[in-house]
């Protein structure tokens, strides 16, 4: 199932991602030309195609785990079958705190040597840049989230068992999906680790969806003022460090909120219905009224679970097999030895408008599972041989039913 659900899931992206191609080429055919990646990035056209392409992830893994997936469809974000927003703000806000203060350092540190400052310039148009940020950037997060901390770490959970295993091997695809040099792959690859893990660790993808979108918007608003550009896929040894150190840092954070903040399930707990119990007789008094005349006590009254109505065996026709609801051998009910040999006149009269139904019955010692077809009511059963049945009534086996 993990295997259509991803064919499903790619199917439909391919599709949407058709028609939001060719919608986009028809309402500005003048600002795309050529490979999107080599195109200014800042430009608001191939900003809004290059993030609200990825953002198609995520309708699309909805949709495959509406159709094959568990359920309820919000365990694809966390243990507790939804979104956790007030957890989401949280890490926002630590992951902000994080970039902020490892940015502030780097920056100190830079002026410290001799650097200069460099100054703001806004790219043309900023604001559309600004909205596009706020709006779509966070959801084109929130897609790659769910695809590989989501459905890849939770189809990898169903096969393997260490949770290394679903952390780990979604790492590769994920770097593949970046077009950066080897360095910038070894820094995207130091990310998708420590959101593996932090998604693991809180028992949802709020944490992960925080850190990715506060990278995401941070290297995006720095690029709009002219700090960095866009279209450089070239790294450096010592962005390891940066990297490192931001991640590392949020890591020891969310861990530390987690353990502070015992609302937050990283676990999650399945309450299985009871197991069904056997039936339970009435008392006497409550039982229908043509059984309770029955004043030998040695009747079997038995539950049918077609009718949920009680049948009665007559103890003449006894010894009983008993076996349980998936037909496996139980034991004997003996009831005819201390009745005595009875004539049909004998017999418990059914009940009017109960069900009437087949007992097995078998002399003891005989194969248990052999089967005998007790004759009808009225008939004058077979007089019983010194020594065929017990001498007292008898219920021997297993309680295991």
């Amino acid at each position: 199932m993990p295997l259509v659900e991803g064919l499903i899931l790619l199917a439909v992206l391919l599709l949407l991602t058709i028609v939001f191609l060719l919608v986009m080429v028809f309402a500005a055919p003048e600002r795309i030309d050529g490979d999107l990646l080599a195109m200014n990035q800042l430009d608001p056209v191939v900003f809004f195609i290059l993030f609200g392409s990825v953002v198609l992830m995520l309708p699309s893994a909805l949709l495959a785990r509406l159709v094959l997936g568990p359920r309820p469809l919000g365990l694809l974000f966390s243990v507790t079958g939804r979104i956790r927003w007030k957890w989401l703000l949280t890490c926002f806000v630590a992951a902000v705190a994080i970039y902020a203060l490892i940015n502030a350092i780097a920056v100190g540190l830079e002026l410290a040597a001799g650097g200069r400052p460099v100054s703001l310039q806004p790219a043309p148009g900023f604001w559309w840049l600004m909205a596009l940020l706020i709006f779509v950037v966070p959801l084109q997060c929130a897609a790659e989230e769910v695809v590989f901390r989501g459905y890849l770490a939770q189809t990898i959970g169903r096969w393997l068992k260490h949770p290394a295993w679903a952390i780990l091997l979604p790492v590769p695809l994920f770097v593949l999906g970046h077009a950066y040099d080897i360095w910038g792959q070894l820094s995207v690859g130091i990310m998708a680790v420590a959101m593996g893990i932090i998604t693991w660790r809180t028992g949802g993808l709020e944490a992960a969806i925080a850190l990715h979108a506060v990278n995401n918007m941070t290297v995006s608003l720095m690029a709009m003022v002219g700090l960095t550009d866009m279209n450089d896929t070239s790294g450096a040894p010592t962005d390891l460090i940066a990297v490192t150190l931001i991640n590392g840092g949020y890591v020891a954070l969310v861990f530390w909120l987690v353990r502070r903040n015992r609302s937050v399930a990283v676990t999650r707990t399945i309450v299985l219905p009871p197991l069904p119990q056997p039936a339970r007789l009435p008392e006497l008094g409550h039982r229908p009224s043509r059984l309770a005349e029955d004043a030998s006590g040695l009747a079997a009254y038995v539950l049918d679970p077609a009718t949920q109505r009680y049948l009665v065996l007559p103890p003449q026709y006894g010894p009983y097999s008993v076996r349980d609801g998936q037909g496996r051998y139980v034991g004997l009910l003996d009831t005819r030895a201390a009745h005595g040999a009875h004539t049909g006149d004998d017999v418990a009269p059914a009940v009017p408008g109960e069900p009437s139904g087949e007992s097995t019955s078998r002399p003891n010692g005989s194969d248990p599972h052999g089967t005998a077809t007790p004759p009808s009511p009225g008939a004058t059963p077979p007089p019983a041989t010194p020594g065929e049945w017990d001498v007292a009534p008898t219920y021997t086996g297993r309680h295991d039913g």
